[in-house]
């Protein structure tokens, strides 16, 4: 059996249809795919920045550099 989205492991907990031992490992499991996500993302987002940095340095062009809002502090 996979993994339940959290949907479906609230309703069966609603339902006392799962012990909280099952309940956990799902939870486990979710955190586990969640985690992994993160951490593929993360690395694509390092590879993405460095390519664009690669390209700027190889073409020339100024990099658009968003400033930071003022602050409104009074």
């Amino acid at each position: 059996m996979g993994t339940m989205s959290p949907q479906e492991l609230m309703k069966h907990w609603q339902i006392e249809k799962m012990s909280v031992e099952m309940a956990t490992g799902h939870i486990l499991q979710n955190l586990i795919k969640i985690q992994t996500a993160i951490d593929t993302i993360n690395i694509t987002l390092y590879n993405l920045r460095a390519d664009v940095d690669s390209l700027i340095a190889h073409t020339g062009m100024k990099p658009n550099i968003k400033s930071k809002k003022k602050s409104t502090k009074s």
